[in-house]
């Protein structure tokens, strides 16, 4: 059967093949059962969408201190090597048609999300929960959002309305080197902006981390992975390369998704706290798939963010502890999206993109 799907109908081939790497997008935004966690007080399955009280504008000092030095060091390198990018902020010519697929494809997305918060509510991410120590909620809203983002983009590859943006190339390959010293450097800045709490080696080592949420399912890690890639495929390839490809600068079409896809969407499924960290998310993502136009370091990206339960425990606990939850979460993400952005953009001027940006 698989051979005479292969001779006569290719398209229904890449139509299996697409929806089953969709599906197993379930286990990836589901974290691993031996996720170590931190048993708390006062946590709680169930969270409104406005969580992260008390609000205040009091912050710890010594993470003001501490995030200025970044904040100013990211500005200084970006200065220097955005004069050189002006596709990331300026806009030759946008095309409103061009751009008008993308922007109605967000909200329809934000549209579901907002019927299923509506009908649902709002729960903790499973990460969150364990993290604090309670089992996972059943996370209805979360669950869609993350399922019918990736069978969209499945769907929209094996109907070859959107090319699959993976080059397989080693240019690519030495761009998906880029993921694994991020997150190497950014679980240090995040130690190192939160010295009210201590900190193992072990929190901030990539090994141990991923040993911890994958290392008695290997299968289940590949699996995971394939899963993230295909969500990717729709943040990148149904929302940032048409907006690019529209005359929207790079900066304006990651603004957007980080607050839409980001924000909005994540906000509304697991309340204000993870809205604000998503949204960092889907900055970095959108501007790292802007240096290769693959959807492959991506989704390694991706996936490591789900592959990282010790250091989540430490980090639940800083912000936790902080005097406004909202407001530490809020200083310590708008520090590591400057610094993704500076470093990108110097990443910009010296590394050729991996392929083309597709249409």
């Amino acid at each position: 059967l698989q051979c005479r799907l292969q001779r006569s109908e290719p398209r229904m081939h890449m139509l299996l093949r697409f929806c089953l790497l969709a599906c197993t997008s379930a286990s990836a935004l589901t974290p691993s059962p031996r996720t170590p966690v931190i048993r708390m007080a006062a946590a709680r399955a169930t969270a409104p969408v406005f969580d992260g009280k008390p609000y205040s504008a009091e912050v710890l000092p010594a993470t003001v201190g501490r995030s200025s030095a970044v904040l100013a060091g990211s500005a200084a390198l970006f200065a220097a090597c955005v004069p050189g990018l002006p596709d990331w902020w300026s806009t030759a010519s946008l095309d409103p048609g061009a751009c008008s697929v993308p922007l109605l494809t967000m909200a329809a997305s934000s549209a579901l999300v907002a019927a299923g918060w509506s009908a649902c509510g709002t729960d903790l991410h499973p990460i969150t929960a364990k993290a604090r120590g309670v089992t996972p909620p059943k996370s209805y809203t979360f669950q869609l959002l993350g399922l019918s983002a990736p069978l969209l983009a499945s769907a929209a590859v094996a109907s070859g309305w959107q090319p699959l943006p993976v080059a397989g190339s080693g240019v690519e390959l030495a761009h998906a080197v880029l993921p694994f010293a991020l997150w190497s450097i950014d679980v240090r800045l995040l130690r190192w902006l939160n010295p009210h709490v201590s900190w193992s080696e072990e929190s901030v080592s990539l090994p141990a981390n991923y040993a911890a949420e994958h290392g008695d399912s290997p299968v289940g890690a590949v699996l995971a992975c394939v899963g993230v890639v295909a969500f990717e495929v729709y943040v990148q390839q149904l929302l940032a390369a048409p907006l690019t490809l529209g005359g929207s600068p790079v900066l304006g079409s990651a603004s957007l998704i980080a607050l839409t896809a980001g924000l909005l969407n994540h906000a509304l499924a697991n309340g204000l706290l993870n809205g604000l960290l998503c949204a960092e998310f889907y900055w970095t993502v959108s501007l790292m798939f802007g240096l290769s136009n693959s959807v492959l370091p991506v989704g390694i990206y991706h996936h490591l963010m789900y592959s990282m339960p010790t250091f989540v425990t430490r980090y639940q606990l800083a912000v936790d502890e902080a005097p406004s939850p909202a407001a530490h979460t809020l200083l310590l993400h708008a520090t590591l999206a400057a610094w993704h952005c500076a470093a990108f953009a110097a990443v910009a001027r010296l590394a050729p993109p991996a392929m083309p940006l597709l249409a």
